[in-house]
């Protein structure tokens, strides 16, 4: 009780201490309250997320927190994914060529009559089908998850190839998962993008007389120029660590 009664009868007021522990609750409770509701706003406001259909994008809305789960969960579904696919004890370059094989055998060419949809990787993954790009995108996301650095970028004039690049003892080699080319130099070592640019022999020895896009595929190394890699990786930006650095980064630019 707050008061106690005098022995006359009447009710005293609640001392100073009881009313110390008294303003303390209230303002405990106040700032609960407060924190608890401001949590609800943060956690529902609006944001939005995009979704490419046969080449038409449009803008999803929905909760902060249903973005920020979904992301949570597919940074876990690359983690887990890389791991069954590669074993702790593998080298860089058998984690690659593991994760291309993957890659090649469970996303297939879009099939006739579905729709290209371009939204979130790990939804590539699910779906098993995707087109050239998203094929790189895939295999350099899961070669990142694998402890492997990766990236991919298109090349040539349209239409445009895609090729990847993965970083192995400490160089970038390249890959081609589409058209199912690993490059090598003539000693048997994968090659870089260097000496490809320095020895169209190797592409040709690699592609042989293919063609892409009703073009030789050796043409779109004509006038080939290793591209620069990006400060940060896309295929890093999956990740839940990256992606909040580089959120703090600009929210502190800003």
């Amino acid at each position: 009780m707050i008061g106690h009664k005098h022995e006359g009868g009447g009710v005293a007021r609640p001392d100073g201490s009881t009313r110390r522990r008294l303003s303390v609750y209230i303002r405990r409770v106040v700032l609960t309250t407060g924190a608890v509701g401001l949590m609800f706003v943060v956690a529902n406001w609006p944001v939005s997320t995009r979704q490419g259909v046969d080449f038409e994008v449009s803008t999803i809305e929905l909760p902060l927190y249903v973005k920020a789960l979904d992301f949570v969960q597919r940074d876990a579904g690359y983690r887990q994914l890389a791991s069954r696919i590669v074993p702790d004890d593998a080298s860089a370059e058998a984690r690659a060529l593991m994760l291309f094989a993957w890659t090649r055998e469970h996303v297939r060419d879009v099939p006739p009559g579905l729709p290209v949809i371009d939204d979130h990787v790990w939804h590539i993954v699910i779906r098993g089908y995707g087109t050239d790009d998203q094929k790189a995108d895939v295999f350099t996301t899961l070669a990142t998850y694998a402890g492997v650095r990766a990236y991919w970028a298109l090349i040539g004039e349209a239409p445009k190839l895609a090729l990847s690049f993965v970083q192995v003892d400490g160089r970038w080699r390249v890959f081609d998962v589409a058209n199912g080319i690993v490059f090598h130099t003539s000693g048997g070592d994968l090659a870089t993008p260097d000496e490809l640019a320095a020895e169209p022999a190797l592409v040709e020895a690699a592609a042989g007389q293919r063609l892409f896009r009703g073009r030789p595929y050796l043409s779109y190394f004509t006038r080939f120029h290793p591209p620069e890699p990006p400060d940060v990786l896309r295929s890093e930006q999956q990740m839940l660590g990256p992606r909040l650095r580089a959120w703090v980064r600009r929210l502190v630019n800003r």
